[in-house]
């Protein structure tokens, strides 16, 4: 059997009375970190809200992108933004020149966008001393009405990402108190998850199994998960056009490349201006 890969896996007891999500993020949050070039609790904090995005998509709406927004103690903000498609999740750090690092404190807040067909759904919770888990937790609950337990860790060695993973588990209506017992202490051990996800590299398989055990399941899903980024040369020539055409045509006029680099994964789209001028001529 081979290292464990990033992926996410859905599963739902016969009974009726939970369905589950685990998954391994440590590549992914290690790619993040990386191309952010973040270290120290910014990283872990980074990371742990990358991990949580994918778990409120495949919780709410895993057909459709989610973003969160988390809003820093003394200013400073970070971006997770997650597709369905491909498993791609991508993530941006903004700082003032005033702030250091992005922190979690008593005034930090969270917003969560849903991108549904029938337009994007906004809730903004707090995310003080609870941290990520307990904000995205709290946002569930309070503005989608969904009863969960959620967990999400990024594990640190100094400024190298260990491990990272994190769970839902739901509580369905079909739900007794036999079996809502029994999850009840099992979620006791959950809390170390920095533990569980050192003990096994995070491995989502071993994080369903130890939350199922005892509960004959039926996996519903699994889809692989990557740090990526969906733009292309499309979208930069779009963004280009913003110039206007007064400096489109002195780009042309002077044989210049422009140059636009993606915020979120730093990948550097060139225009030579044979494409340039072909944004000047009329549709």
């Amino acid at each position: 059997m081979g290292s464990p890969t990033d992926r996410v896996i859905r599963a739902v007891t016969e009974d009726g009375s939970f369905r589950v999500i685990a998954l391994r993020t440590t590549d992914m949050v290690r790619d993040g970190i990386r191309i952010h070039g973040l270290s120290g609790p910014e990283a872990r904090l980074f990371g742990e809200l990358l991990t949580a995005s994918v778990l409120t998509r495949e919780t709410m709406s895993p057909g459709h992108r989610v973003q969160v927004v988390f809003s820093g103690e003394g200013g400073g903000s970070m971006v997770a933004d997650t597709y369905p498609d491909d498993g791609l999740t991508r993530g941006l750090v903004s700082r003032p020149a005033e702030v250091d690092r992005v922190r979690l404190g008593p005034s930090s807040l969270l917003k969560v966008i849903r991108v549904l067909p029938r337009g994007p759904h906004q809730s903004v919770v707090e995310a003080g001393s609870d941290g990520v888990s307990g904000a995205m937790m709290s946002y569930l609950q309070v503005s989608e009405q969904v009863t969960a337990t959620l967990g999400v860790a990024t594990v640190m060695d100094g400024d190298r990402v260990v491990a990272s993973g994190g769970y839902v588990v739901q509580l369905l209506p079909e739900c007794h108190q036999g079996p809502l017992m029994v999850m009840t202490e099992r979620l006791v051990e959950f809390a170390f998850l920095d533990d569980l996800l050192l003990r096994h590299d995070g491995d989502a398989e071993v994080l369903l199994y130890e939350l199922l055990f005892g509960f004959p399941y039926e996996r519903v899903a699994e889809a692989p998960l990557v740090y990526g980024c969906p733009c292309s040369e499309e979208r930069a020539l779009g963004a280009v056009t913003t110039l206007g055409a007064e400096e489109l045509t002195k780009a042309v006029a002077t044989g210049e490349i422009l140059e636009l680099t993606c915020e979120y994964c730093n990948h550097v789209w060139k225009i030579p201006p044979e494409q340039i001028r072909t944004l000047l001529m009329p549709h």
